[in-house]
Formats: structure tokens, C-alpha cells, sequence
């Protein structure tokens, strides 16, 4: 009964860590285009740029590129409770535990 207790105890705090965390990092990233295009044109407007859509285009790609990014690192801080819960249930196959 413990072992099973343990087991489900150690699952639930590896997936409430990643889910949590992945839910934060999406709710932090959520705005709007209209919003994005201001602050574009505002940061444009104080680089003092004369071209306007060559600064506008570079914000954007900035912009997406900042977003994979905080994809990929969403991707690795959910994978890492998996190998830990493959671990631990590893560990205790060598102890004879389960």
C-alpha cells in the first residue's frame, strides 16, 4: 500500500510542477496583435528609425523568436519530471521495491 502511495504522491508532484509551470509560462506571453504592433511602433519611434517596416519586420522576428524559445524551454522543463518518475521507478526495480 505505501509503495503505490509513494508512487502516486511522486507522479502527482511531477506533473503538477511541469503543468504549473507551463500554464504560468503561456498566461505570461499572452498578448494581444494590437498591443504587439504599439510597442513595435513606439520602439521603432525611439531607435529614431527612418524605415520604418525594415525595424518594424525585425521586431517581429524578434518577437517569434523570443516565443520558440520560451517553447522550447517548456518542452525541456516538462521532460524533466518524466525522466525523474523514470528514474525513481528504475531505482526501485533495483532494489526489488516493485
Amino acid at each position: 500500500m505505501m509503495k503505490t502511495n509513494r508512487t502516486a504522491r511522486a507522479r502527482k508532484a511531477a506533473f503538477a510542477t511541469g503543468g504549473g509551470f507551463l500554464i504560468a509560462l503561456t498566461l505570461a506571453g499572452c498578448t494581444t496583435a494590437g498591443e504587439d504592433r504599439y510597442g513595435d511602433r513606439r520602439r521603432c519611434y525611439d531607435y529614431g528609425s527612418r524605415h520604418q517596416n525594415g525595424c518594424m519586420y525585425r521586431q517581429q522576428h524578434r518577437r517569434d523568436r523570443e516565443q520558440l524559445i520560451n517553447q522550447e524551454k517548456a518542452l525541456i522543463n516538462a521532460q524533466h519530471p518524466r525522466e525523474n518518475l523514470r528514474m525513481l521507478r528504475e531505482i526501485r526495480r533495483w532494489r526489488g521495491e516493485e
